[in-house]
């Protein structure tokens, strides 16, 4: 037998072990039934048959069979191992067989598909993330070439002095794209720290109230708070404020003059459900399924042009979710949109 083969075949070792054991077995049954008294042989003619036939026949026979039942046992294992050696960054797609989902191998196979599930998703992601973010910092600095190019052809001052103030408004857009992306890497990494303790939500609706008042004002809107003075909940008070802050200030964005834009909270069953209402152009139903995802946009255009990243979604959904809560959203397109964060109660 090659040394290799021996190496790297399991089921032979099994028939090799279980044929050894099988012979050790037959030689420990004879000296058994000797040391009993149940046999015992005349003479040593009557011992050769038993010892040097029998022990070889029952080695031969019950190594075939192990090697066989090996075979059928090991079989998903190397159907399995087949996948595996087809697996790589570029092709997760393929799942190992589950010929019985509910025995030890079957089981294994079915926790293993589960990671390969989470690891094409976690590709799929940093594949669309690695486009995005380059797309997103091509634009900026798409923008400056362009505003430095026809600054230095036309060296006129006033000219120059519009470009520098072009490029510092694009660079603070790239601040804050990186900013965001990592407080989400930082999430992802659940290295955010976090305190969830029980707060008054009008205090923190206030807070955020009082911070983008002047950004409304400057177009023509008011933010209007409506929370009972006693409402507690449970939440982390930086991050209800960025979950909070994102939603008021998207609602500012995308809302007309003129417009109020109300923060509520009530007390609902066992949770605390906070509003944030705007009356703005609202989300269409085939956009409101992926408007949390990162980099999403629902009208690309528009969204640099006000200034978003596309970003703000996916950290209000992490915060939210980071703190035991869930958001929901009710938009019909033109009729505005309501975003609700529903937070624990506080337990008497």
């Amino acid at each position: 037998m090659k040394p290799g083969l021996w190496r790297h075949s399991l089921r032979l070792r099994l028939a090799f072990w279980n044929a050894a054991a099988g012979a050790a077995a037959w030689l420990a049954g004879i000296a058994a039934v000797m040391v009993l008294g149940l046999w015992r042989p005349a003479n040593t003619s009557d011992l050769f048959l038993p010892l040097l036939a029998g022990c070889p026949c029952a080695a031969i026979v019950l190594g075939i069979a192990s090697y066989f039942i090996a075979g059928h046992v090991l079989k998903p294992l190397q159907e399995m191992a087949g996948v595996t050696r087809r697996l790589s960054a570029n092709a997760l797609r393929e799942r190992l067989p589950v010929a019985n989902p509910h025995d030890e191998l079957g089981q294994l196979a079915a926790d293993c598909n589960e990671i390969l599930r989470q690891l094409e998703t976690s590709f799929a992601e940093l594949d669309r993330l690695t486009a995005d973010v380059s797309h997103e910092l091509r634009t900026p600095l798409t923008a400056m070439r362009a505003v430095g190019e026809v600054a230095l052809r036309e060296r006129n001052p006033a000219i120059l002095h519009d470009a520098v103030g072009s490029m510092l408004e694009e660079i603070s857009r790239m601040n804050q794209l990186i900013d965001r992306l990592l407080l989400l890497v930082r999430a992802d990494n659940d290295k955010m720290p976090m305190q969830l303790e029980p707060g008054l939500v009008r205090k923190a609706l206030l807070e955020v109230s009082e911070t983008l008042s002047l950004v409304a004002e400057e177009k023509r809107q008011r933010l209007l708070v409506m929370c009972a003075d006693p409402l507690l909940a449970v939440f982390d008070h930086a991050l209800l404020r960025l979950a909070l802050m994102n939603l008021t200030q998207n609602a500012i964005r995308y809302s007309p003059a003129d417009k109020s834009i109300i923060l509520r909270a009530s007390a609902v069953d066992d949770s605390v459900l906070i509003e944030v209402a705007d009356q703005g152009c609202g989300i269409a139903p085939e956009h409101q399924q992926r408007i949390f995802e990162r980099f999403y946009r629902v009208d690309n255009a528009r969204s640099r042009a006000e200034g978003g990243v596309g970003l703000g979604l996916a950290i209000v959904k992490w915060s939210v979710e980071r703190m035991g809560g869930t958001v929901e959203l009710d938009s019909e397109a033109g009729r505005g949109s309501t975003f609700r964060l529903r937070l624990p109660a506080v337990r008497s």
